[in-house]
């Protein structure tokens, strides 16, 4: 990947980068680069978001804590509709969580209610699903 396409794709998931060098070893004029700060990852509260069979984005279906991350135990979790009076439901498991630790969108499948489920993802880098007013919080890469 090239300097340009790299910097562009940084600033569309709203990170700053203060700093690049051209060459060289020195990263002294790099700033927090993609939230990560040696040996941490900075995170926030997330929208999980549900996903149409066309690929279009659906509506948010339930906030991903940091707090559940760092907590590292499945989560049980409702999806945004249901059926007959059942909801359907998903659960964050810890592999899920080591990839958002690791800044990778995560994708994630609900129970089967009414003979059908649905797909939806956690984008922990794209601030479009961040929690309005959610406060960075350092998470660290290993448990």
């Amino acid at each position: 990947m090239n300097r340009r396409t790299f910097v562009k794709r940084a600033i569309g998931f709203g990170f700053v980068v203060v700093g690049l060098n051209r060459c060289g070893n020195d990263t002294s004029k790099v700033s927090t680069l993609f939230g990560l700060h040696e040996g941490t990852v900075t995170l926030y509260d997330t929208h999980a978001m549900a996903l149409y069979f066309d690929g279009g984005l659906g509506p948010k279906t339930g906030i991903v804590r940091v707090e559940y991350i760092l907590a590292n135990e499945p989560v049980e979790m409702e999806f945004w509709h249901g059926h007959g009076g059942r909801n359907h439901r998903f659960v964050l498991l810890p592999e899920h969580f080591a990839d958002l630790k690791q800044l990778k969108r995560v994708y994630v499948q609900t129970d089967e209610v009414a003979g059908h489920s649905h797909k939806l993802f956690i984008d922990p880098t794209d601030v479009r699903y961040r929690v309005a007013g959610a406060l960075p919080i350092e998470v660290p890469l290993l448990d």
